[in-house]
C-alpha cells in the first residue's frame, strides 16, 4: 500500500487560494514593518517641532524637518500608508482564518502546532531561511505541501524539529533583549523550554518536545574562532555535528507553504528534497551504530521522498545544483530510484 496520497481537485484549489492569500499577507507584513514600523510625529526640540522618524526596531533616528506644509503633508501620508496596510494585513488574517476551517475539514492541517509555533517564531525574526533552516521528519511537511500530495501518519511522526545553523552567518539581532538568542525565542513561544544539561545543542520543553541544533562541519572555522556559537550568550545554544550533515551548507534550500492542524499556513525552508532523502540513504549504509529502529525509519523516509522527488515534483538526482555534494554521497541515487532509473514503479 502506497503511503502517499494524491490531493483531489478541490483540495489543491483550496490550498492554492490561501497560498495566494498567505503570500499577499507577508508582502503587507514587510511593508508595515520596513515602511511603515515605528512611529513619526512631530517633537518639541528648543523652540521649534520638528518631525522625527523613529524606525522600527532601531534606535535610530530621523529628522525630516522643521514643522511646515510639507511636513505635515509627509506625516499625513505616512499615517495613511500605515493605516491602509494594517487594514489590508486584518483582511487577509481574517480570510485566512475564514479558510482555514475548510483547510482541516479537507486533511489539510498537518503540521504538529507546537512545531508550527517554533518555525513562525524563527521566520518572524528573520532567522529562517538565513542563519537556521529546518531538517528532520519534519521538512516531509514541506515536500507533501509542494507536492499537491498527503504523506500517511507514520512516516511523519516525531516530538522535536532539528534546525540547521549557518556558522558562516551571524543572526540578525531583532525583537525583544530575551529573543536574541535561541533559548530565549523559543522560551518565547513556551516558557518551559530549557536547555538540557549536558547538551549544549538541544533545549526540551516540560512535555519533552525538542529542539536540536545541528551544524554542518567547517574544519577551518573551527580551527579560527572555536565552537560554532548562535549568539554570543554564553547560556545559548552551541551547534553540533554528524558524519551526515558535514556536506549540508553545499545543499540547495527548498522552500514550501504548509498548513498546521489549525488550517493556518507557515512557511517552511529545509533542505532539497534529493539531499534528504540521498541523507537519509547515506545514514542507513554508513552508520552502524543508529538504532535499527531508527534505521528502518531513515530507509522508509528516503524511500518515499524519492518517490515524491521523481513522480510529484518532476527533479532529477542527476542535476547540476547538487554538484557540490561529494560523488559517492549523489551515487546513492541509484539505489533510491531502482538501477539507476529515476522513473519509480507504479504504486
Amino acid at each position: 500500500m502506497s503511503n502517499i496520497i494524491q490531493l483531489d481537485g478541490d483540495s489543491i484549489r483550496d490550498a492554492v487560494d490561501a497560498r495566494d492569500r498567505y503570500e499577499l499577507l507577508r508582502r503587507a507584513q514587510a511593508e508595515a514593518k520596513h515602511s511603515y514600523g515605528g512611529s513619526m510625529k512631530f517633537e518639541q526640540r528648543g523652540d521649534a517641532e520638528y518631525l522625527i522618524r523613529r524606525p522600527y526596531s532601531s534606535s535610530t533616528r530621523k529628522s525630516f524637518g522643521r514643522r511646515s506644509p510639507e511636513t505635515e503633508a509627509k506625516l499625513e501620508a505616512f499615517l495613511a500608508g500605515k493605516s491602509r496596510v494594517e487594514e489590508q494585513i486584518k483582511s487577509l488574517r481574517g480570510q485566512l482564518e475564514d479558510r482555514s476551517v475548510v483547510l482541516r475539514a479537507r486533511g489539510l492541517g498537518r503540521v504538529p502546532q507546537l512545531t508550527a509555533r517554533v518555525i513562525r517564531k524563527l521566520d518572524d525574526l528573520g532567522w529562517l531561511g538565513t542563519s537556521l533552516i529546518v531538517l528532520g521528519t519534519n521538512a516531509l511537511f514541506a515536500y507533501e505541501a509542494k507536492a499537491a500530495v498527503r504523506i500517511e501518519s507514520g512516516p511523519l511522526a516525531t516530538g522535536d524539529v532539528d534546525v540547521l545553523l549557518d556558522a558562516r552567518r551571524r543572526l540578525v539581532m531583532s525583537g525583544g533583549a530575551t529573543e536574541r538568542r535561541l533559548v530565549g525565542a523559543l522560551q518565547s513561544v513556551d516558557r518551559s523550554f530549557q536547555r538540557s544539561s549536558g547538551r549544549t545543542c538541544t533545549v526540551a520543553n516540560k512535555d519533552g518536545y525538542v529542539v536540536d541544533l545541528v551544524k554542518s562541519q567547517d574544519h577551518g572555522r573551527i580551527m579560527r574562532e572555536g565552537q560554532a556559537r548562535l549568539s554570543d550568550d554564553p547560556d545559548d545554544l552551541v551547534g553540533t555535528t554528524t558524519d551526515s550533515s558535514r556536506w549540508l551548507l553545499n545543499a540547495p534550500k527548498f522552500e514550501a507553504v504548509a498548513f498546521d492542524e489549525r488550517g493556518l499556513p507557515l512557511r517552511i525552508v529545509t533542505l532539497d528534497p534529493r539531499v534528504f532523502a540521498l541523507q537519509k540513504q547515506w545514514i542507513v549504509e554508513n552508520d552502524p551504530t543508529r538504532d535499527p529502529a531508527k534505521r528502518a525509519r531513515d530507509e522508509q523516509q528516503a524511500k518515499l521522498v524519492a518517490r515524491i522527488v521523481t513522480r510529484h515534483l518532476g527533479l532529477k538526482f542527476e542535476d547540476s545544483v547538487l554538484s557540490g555534494l561529494p560523488g559517492a554521497f549523489r551515487d546513492l541515487a541509484a539505489k533510491l530510484t531502482g538501477s539507476g532509473s529515476e522513473t519509480p514503479a507504479e504504486w
